[in-house]
């Protein structure tokens, strides 16, 4: 009996698995942006297969889509498309920012707000600016998804090479940190290879470099988009100075799902500002800033940032120069608020 229950299930499975929940985001110029989710039927039916048949715990693990230890700190992640060369044409640019005219605005600041929170107080509020500790830490970068990489010759999406991926954006942002000043410490740790449990493993190794070091006020961790929509890869960009640079959006996590988050609302408030800086000071570089039911670690201090810096089809150069600007921008926002 216990055979034919699996049997069942696992057809139930395979013609349930192409079926989604589609919760849309707000569209950006030809094509919209959308988180995708299995159908519930999916995972009743993982559910029953790892009640009912031992044989198949860990096939039901496998097709899992979230672990149960951590189910809220998925990340909004974008369906996936093959990974096009340099040539092919089905990669194109997408103006994404903020000051687009391609948003809907709450009082004049774009904001994807992804959340049922009211969060009209915040939009013209603004929050003090960290205080350093002359010759300690101030800034700490790390990247949940570490292996996350830019478009190159191979098609690759994810490596572990340093100079290839997310970790090169990173070190790209800690030499102007530190040229005007600030130290800043670089966790470059690969901290994905366990994709699922990827969140609660950076929340620990980032509360170790806390604890260690108390005077960090701002914390970034650092990763690169995903866009695609019927078989084409958007990247975000635009020019500052003549030069490309990927635009940034930065993410910001809430209480909603349960886990504590004090202090969400000051940075929401402080991804605002920097928002708005960077307009200001390059233009188009920013996107909107997406306010998120999940926490996504944005609880170590009031000034932590998750930093979508452009996506899988921008090149290395790009995000390099993005980051550069975005440090830059934050800078001169903590002297002129």
């Amino acid at each position: 009996m216990r055979k034919w229950i699996s049997i069942v299930l696992i057809l139930t499975i395979i013609v349930g698995a192409g079926i989604y929940w589609e919760r849309w985001l707000p569209s950006a110029t030809a094509f919209a942006l959308r988180q995708y989710q299995p159908i519930s039927m999916k995972n009743i039916g993982i559910f029953l297969l790892k009640h009912t048949d031992p044989m198949m715990k860990n096939v039901a693990r496998y097709l899992a889509s979230a672990p149960e230890e951590a189910p809220d700190e998925l990340f909004l992640y974008f369906m996936e498309q093959e990974e096009p060369t340099a040539a092919d044409d089905s990669m194109q640019a997408a103006n994404l920012s903020a000051i687009s005219g391609i948003y809907t605005e709450y009082d004049g600041t774009a904001v994807a707000n992804a959340t049922d929170f009211d969060i009209s107080q915040n939009l013209n509020e603004s929050v003090k600016m960290p205080t350093f500790t002359e010759g300690k830490p101030a800034v700490l970068i790390y990247h949940t998804h570490t292996t996350e990489c830019y478009r190159n010759a191979e098609g690759i999406t994810n490596t572990e090479d340093e100079s290839q991926n997310v970790v090169a954006v990173g070190e790209a942002m800690k030499k102007v940190f530190e040229d005007a000043g600030y130290e800043t410490i670089h966790l470059k740790t690969v901290l994905n290879r366990d994709f699922n449990n990827a969140y609660p493993t950076a929340r620990a190794a980032v509360e170790k470099v806390l604890k260690e070091n108390p005077t960090i006020q701002v914390v970034l961790d650092v990763h690169r988009d995903s866009i695609s929509s019927n078989g084409v890869d958007y990247y975000p960009v635009t020019k500052v100075d003549g030069k490309e640079a990927a635009q940034i959006m930065f993410v910001c996590g809430t209480d909603a799902k349960g886990l504590s988050h004090p202090n969400w609302r000051e940075n929401f408030t402080y991804a605002l500002q920097l928002s708005r800086k960077m307009g200001e000071l390059y233009g188009e570089l920013s996107r909107p800033v997406n306010l998120r039911r999940d926490r996504f670690n944005t609880h170590f201090t009031p000034h932590t940032l998750l930093v979508e810096v452009g996506s899988s089809a921008n090149t290395l150069s790009q995000a390099v120069y993005g980051g550069e600007l975005t440090a830059k921008a934050m800078i001169t926002l903590w002297k002129n608020p």
